[in-house]
């Protein structure tokens, strides 16, 4: 067990993680100010916050980090993906689960956050970038780049097979989820991974 103040450090860290979060996806990164999140954390003082971080947006990059669904998934996607499975068995799951995800009320109250941040700082744009869609196409690319050299999908350049392959999905989620188009919102989420999926491996069919 580590030391009573190591752990009281890390509670305190975390209510205010979560503090954070519940203000962000509330009123946005701009809106929300260090006494409102200060508040939610329970915390007496909204200059603590700078013990734990070393400023709002280094407290952002925990909130994503550790509380978007979305980073989890890819985590746990890293470290259990079989790159030998071959993409008609695999492909169907993963773009399903990607889709589940971003259709989660916090994932997309945060990702409203952070598209609107990352417009104005490029630092935001860096880190949520390296945290998740950098992350996710690199591992993408990894797998489909192995299945071409076993022959199941065409040569070409992994990165943009990655990229033909993940963006109808952020795109249906974006003007569903975000802009909320009606004509969107109609399609059902099943319909839009399977037929993703077959034109993907249709197009990369070798």
């Amino acid at each position: 067990m580590p030391p009573r103040d190591e752990q009281d450090y890390e509670q305190r860290r975390q209510q205010i993680i979560d503090g954070a979060l519940e203000v962000f996806s509330a009123k946005g990164f701009d809106g929300a100010s260090n006494k409102e999140i200060a508040e939610a954390a329970k915390i007496g003082s909204p200059g603590l916050i700078y013990h734990y971080f070393k400023d709002k947006v280094d407290l952002l990059h925990q909130v994503i980090l550790t509380r978007m669904p979305l980073i989890e998934l890819i985590d746990t996607t890293s470290t259990r993906l079989d790159l030998d499975l071959p993409p008609e068995v695999l492909l169907p799951e993963l773009i399903s689960n990607i889709t589940r995800v971003l259709q989660s009320e916090l994932t997309i109250a945060l990702m409203k956050v952070v598209l609107s941040e990352s417009m104005r700082n490029r630092r935001v744009a860096q880190m949520v970038n390296e945290v998740g869609p950098g992350r996710a196409l690199r591992l993408m690319a990894g797998y489909l780049e192995r299945q071409m050299d076993a022959g199941r999908l065409r040569r070409t350049d992994p990165h943009v097979a990655a990229r033909i392959l993940v963006g109808p999905i952020i795109a249906y989620s974006l003007t569903r989820f975000v802009f909320e188009q009606p004509e969107a919102e109609g399609i059902d989420p099943e319909l839009m991974v399977r037929e993703t999926v077959m034109s993907f491996l249709q197009s990369m069919a070798p």
